[in-house]
């Protein structure tokens, strides 16, 4: 090696971009931050789970609400049906109750019926007159001794467990006895407590309880003292606590109400107080919340827990995607920065070796790093001088090019080639630099991207002597913008175009349709009945059903057409050029999804088990760019819904309102 004139370039210190900690600084600020929305992400995903928790928790609640309203209305109603009748009979009574189609509107009430004040010293004559209607056996029970009786006069459906009751002196026991005397004190419906109802057999007891309104004579009624003397007695219903919850909010097992599970106590949470239940005992709950229903002068605590089905429902995998992609961009810049580092590096030593030498490529190694090259100014390209960069490149030494055993040409991929000798030739031609991205082989069969810059030097009269250039190794860069790309439009389980890809394609497709006035569609498909798939067979089994899914899809469509994935079991099938008219574009789209219909509702195999899973799909026509791509998307999905309201597993197409 010669040694470096005094007027070579001295060489700078190594600055920071040239140190691999650089590279393992900034890796470590992007994992830091991934982590830091990741967190964000999940912390968001646990406030809407509770949002929603609480939203659900607030219309259990209003139905209870209701409902208990809706029973008041009912008495009510019978109330005024004595109020307008100077003596109600029993087959009035009937009538009455059984207009009112207690079972279809008001699911849960085991009966409305009358209870009759009896003084103590008229309870003989009134059984009398009872069992002189045809009924021997009434009696008034139980038969202790009191001074004021109660007795169950009237009672609809006067059938099944409600016969137990005829004759049953309410009054007789406490807790019905304070509810009783809180109607008749002030005149509203009374809640008693919790209490088993003498309709109870020894099979299925559950916890009960009544609701009281007070009847009186005449309307004198204003005060305690004149409630008390003009009670006549009560309309009432009782409730069978489990059977009245089942009809407010559904199934107990799960089948109705799947969000929440749900605990009624009377007056406070407590074992004793317990109404209703429809919790799982292996289950325990991430939210749990108490609201207060305040009803007939009485409170019931209902607590409300999130249910396993409810959480298995707001678990989201968006969190842990930010997550994953997150860290694998974060690796890919890693590596693209860590690369570049040791490609600084290796230049570096090359500027320093060419740096020592006195030869006609002194000038170009001083500004040029990379792989310097001279050849000749006409295909193919002869090399005149090569550095030792070349032998990382194709794993060629410089000798073998230099000696002329390997022009310039030979090394550029045949595809590649034409461009680049034109790109070069006119930069010779227009004497101006010349810039160029092309691949090259190594002798091992190894293909690198780099990047070409350079310029010819000509003579006095202009012509070509020969061309200097570099060439610089871009194959991580190359690779890392790929994978940057296939992360943005690409969908990572079913290799199918996605969202932004399809919203791209399709605003193309518009503009295209208005430009040569064919016209086209856009086919929303929905997968019936998915989320069965990953309930019975686990999320991989669905993960696989989608995978054989979208390649159904491709192949059930023209060459050309667009197939992509929408999110979850959605898809999206973009078809053009279908004809003149929105007509003959409707015919085409309409066979083009029968097939899709078909193709897609054949039994596949999944982890052993056979699995059929069929679409419903929309269809929405497009002729120019009117009505757009985000109208017409939403015009398609509207279209879908119609087909899953007509019975899943057919085609709908959309319709102007």
């Amino acid at each position: 090696m010669m040694a470096q004139p005094d007027d070579a370039p001295a060489i700078r210190p190594q600055g920071l971009l040239d140190q691999s900690a650089a590279a393992w600084i900034v890796l470590g600020a992007l994992l830091l931050f991934t982590l830091t929305m990741w967190r964000f992400f999940d912390a968001q995903r646990e406030d809407r789970s509770h949002d929603r928790f609480l939203h659900q928790v607030d219309n259990a609640r209003s139905a209870l609400k209701s409902r208990m309203q809706a029973y008041e209305q009912v008495l009510n109603g019978t109330a005024g049906l004595f109020a307008a009748s100077a003596e109600v009979s029993r087959a009035e009574f009937r009538r009455y109750v059984e207009s009112l189609e207690l079972d279809d509107a008001l699911p849960g009430i085991q009966g409305t019926g009358f209870a009759l004040m009896v003084p103590g010293t008229e309870r003989l004559a009134h059984e009398a007159a009872v069992r002189a209607e045809g009924f021997p056996d009434y009696r008034i029970h139980p038969e202790e001794a009191r001074d004021t009786y109660s007795t169950i006069l009237y009672l609809e459906p006067f059938e099944g467990r409600n016969l137990r009751a005829f004759g049953y002196d309410m009054y007789s026991e406490p807790i019905r006895r304070e509810a009783m005397n809180r109607a008749r004190d002030t005149g509203r419906a009374a809640l008693s407590g919790k209490v088993v109802l003498v309709q109870e057999t020894e099979e299925d007891v559950q916890a009960g309880f009544l609701i009281y309104l007070p009847i009186y004579r005449g309307d004198a009624v204003d005060d305690v003292l004149s409630r008390r003397a003009l009670l006549v007695g009560f309309v009432y219903s009782p409730f069978r606590a489990h059977d009245l919850m089942q009809g407010v909010f559904g199934d107990a097992s799960g089948t109705a109400r799947r969000d929440v599970e749900i605990e009624v106590y009377d007056l406070e949470a407590d074992a004793r107080n317990l109404l209703f239940t429809s919790r799982t005992p292996d289950h325990t709950p991430r939210f749990t919340t108490d609201r207060t229903v305040e009803f007939g002068g009485r409170v019931w605590v209902v607590r409300f827990s999130s249910s396993a089905q409810f959480e298995r429902d707001m678990h989201r995998i968006e969190p842990y995607l930010v997550l994953l992609a997150g860290i694998v961009v974060d690796i890919l810049i890693f590596a693209v920065i860590y690369g570049s580092v040791r490609h600084r590096r290796k230049m570096r030593r090359a500027a320093l070796r060419l740096a020592d030498s006195r030869d006609e490529f002194r000038t170009l190694v001083e500004n040029v790093p990379g792989v310097v090259f001279r050849c000749a100014p006409r295909p193919p390209w002869r090399i005149l001088h090569i550095n030792k960069g070349i032998l990382d490149l194709t794993g060629e030494p410089p000798e073998h090019f230099i000696e002329g055993e390997h022009p310039l040409a030979e090394i550029i991929h045949p595809d590649d080639r034409p461009r680049i000798e034109e790109t070069m030739m006119s930069s010779i031609l227009a004497q101006a630099p010349y810039e160029a991205e092309f691949r090259v082989r190594s002798r091992f069969g190894q293909v690198h991207w780099v990047s070409a810059r350079g310029q010819a030097l000509f003579d006095r009269n202009g012509s070509a002597r020969w061309v200097d250039g570099v060439m610089l190794d871009i194959t991580e860069r190359r690779a890392a913008e790929a994978a940057i790309r296939q992360l943005a439009f690409i969908d990572p389980l079913t290799q199918l175009p996605n969202r932004r890809f399809l919203l791209d394609r399709l605003r193309q497709g518009l503009a295209n349709s208005d430009r040569t006035r064919r016209c086209g569609a856009l086919l929303f498909i929905d997968l019936d009945h998915f989320k069965d798939v990953n309930d019975t067979h686990g999320h991989e089994a669905g993960d696989s059903v989608l995978t054989e899914i979208s390649q159904r899809l491709k192949h059930s469509v023209r060459e050309g057409d667009t197939v992509a994935r929408l999110g979850g079991d959605e898809f999206i099938i973009m078809l053009e050029n279908l004809g003149d008219t929105a007509e003959d574009a409707t015919e085409k789209a309409e066979a083009i999804a029968s097939k899709v219909l078909a193709d897609l509702g054949a039994p596949l195999t999944v982890g052993g088990h056979a699995v059929t899973t069929t679409p419903s799909i929309g269809i929405s026509i497009f002729c120019g760019q009117d009505p757009g791509a985000d109208e017409l998307l939403k015009r398609a999905d509207r279209a879908m819904y119609r087909a899953k309201a007509a019975g899943r597993n057919r085609i709908a197409h959309h319709t102007a309102l």
